[in-house]
């Protein structure tokens, strides 16, 4: 049982430093902005598209943010799943 439970730590941490170092992008629905995060969906940068201050419309754009940004929350999450697989414990 230790020695599975060393392997399970070893693959979590070798998981981590894979999604640590690994990005994934997040896109408003409007495309007007786009965010990067890493695979534990710490935001790295954020991208306007400068067209949108034309229109001086500041609840659009804030909306526009907050929807890449969870669009790469959304993306981060996936990718973890995906990395990490399930986690299955079973206690004797």
């Amino acid at each position: 049982m230790a020695a599975a439970g060393r392997a399970l730590e070893q693959r979590m941490r070798s998981a981590e430093a894979y999604l640590i170092t690994t990005e994934v992008r997040g896109r408003s629905d409007d495309g007007t902005v786009s965010v990067t995060a890493n695979g534990l969906g710490t935001l790295r940068s954020v991208q306007v598209d400068p067209a949108v201050f034309a229109t001086a419309d500041a609840e659009a754009l804030a909306a526009a943010i907050a929807q890449a940004i969870r669009s790469a929350a959304a993306n981060a999450t996936a990718l973890a799943r995906q990395r990490m697989g399930p986690v299955e414990i079973n206690l004797y």
